[in-house]
């Protein structure tokens, strides 16, 4: 009988080994105008996805640098032709908006179609098999209710990215299963915007205030004095309130992911803190401003490793005989690669 193990998340890399590649990366690119970015994307993955180990086995990022350069230089001249035309045809430039807009569910599917194939492990590369179809339903027509519903959509629209993302993720021959609920994302999103009133409650305070202090003979002057006062600390707190909201729908949504995925017998557990989030973003800003930017390398190692810590595996047998069991089932087959586009939308 087989018994569940544990297998933690590992992030090796270290800063300073980092930081060479990353100045060699900027001056390199510099250098070249720019067209080394894509070898200094390809270089950069691959050292992160080399130093993230699973059962000290590391991930590989299989993308080459004319793949990325050919979907930049396409990219940048769309662009450019949005540029020109915003400055000199601005109906053109209204309908290059329009087929952006429509050719979105398109970019989404083939970017996390890209970098899920351009991923590995174990010599088992990963698949998306989501359509362009779903996306269109996620991706535009559920946005498009996002001002009917005053917002209250949003939690939903969550919810529905992260079941398409994982749900639709392939291992091998193995297809992820989304098994979360919706409820948990009305948590997430309902306390974000408890979070993000409070400020405007005190916005109201000092308008309150300075009205009872007018009511009851105090100058005029003094009262203003008083909601300025109180108004400044509203805004304060309003921005400082952004970057807390944002860590926090991001670790719980993180969390919210990996733990109601299951891919096989194979199961996960995140435990990403808001507060931890907040720390490391806060500390690193503040480091990579006293450095001039020199410290950016060590930022991103930082929070790759913080991720890397917050991720379990668990697996119900040796994890290396999972592997190879999917692997002699996939060989028939092979791995498909595509020519496709990497738009660096960020969506996973």
């Amino acid at each position: 009988m087989s018994h569940t193990k544990q297998y933690p998340m590992q992030f090796t890399g270290a800063g300073g080994e980092y930081f060479v590649i990353w100045i060699v990366n900027i001056a390199l690119t510099l250098v070249t105008l720019g067209i080394y970015s894509a070898w200094a994307k390809v270089r950069t993955l691959r050292w992160f996805y080399g130093h993230t180990l699973l059962d000290n086995q590391a991930f590989s990022y299989l993308a080459t640098p004319i793949q990325i350069l050919r979907g930049r230089l396409i990219a940048v001249a769309a662009l450019v032709a949005y540029s020109m035309a915003s400055q000199f045809a601005p109906t053109l430039a209204i309908v290059l908006l329009i087929a952006f807009f429509v050719l979105l569910p398109w970019i989404v599917v083939n970017s996390l179609r890209f970098q899920a194939r351009q991923s590995a492990y174990r010599g088992l590369r990963f698949d998306f098999t989501g359509t362009v179809g779903e996306a269109a339903r996620i991706y535009i027509g559920l946005q498009l209710l996002i001002p009917f519903t005053l917002g209250l959509i949003l939690p939903y629209i969550a919810y529905r990215q992260v079941r398409f993302i994982a749900g639709n993720t392939v291992y091998g021959q193995t297809g992820a299963r989304y098994q979360g609920a919706l409820k948990p994302f009305w948590g997430v999103y309902l306390l974000s915007f408890a979070l993000i009133l409070l400020p405007f409650a005190l916005i109201a305070y000092a308008a309150y205030q300075a009205y009872l202090m007018q009511a009851a003979g105090v100058s005029r002057e003094m009262a203003m004095a008083t909601f300025s006062g109180l108004l400044a600390a509203g805004m304060v707190a309003f921005y400082l309130m952004i970057p807390v909201v944002g860590a926090m729908i991001q670790a719980r949504t993180a969390n919210l992911l990996y733990n109601g995925t299951v891919m096989g017998p194979v199961s996960f557990a995140s435990s990403q803190r808001a507060r931890d989030l907040v720390w490391i973003y806060l500390s690193n800003l503040v480091l990579v401003a006293l450095t001039f930017g020199l410290f950016i390398p060590w930022a991103k190692v930082r929070l790759a490793r913080y991720r890397a810590q917050r991720l379990t595996v668990y697996a119900p047998e040796e994890l290396g005989i999972f592997v190879a069991g999917q692997h002699q089932a996939s060989t028939a087959t092979g791995a498909e690669l595509a020519d496709l586009l990497d738009l660096n939308l960020g969506l996973t």
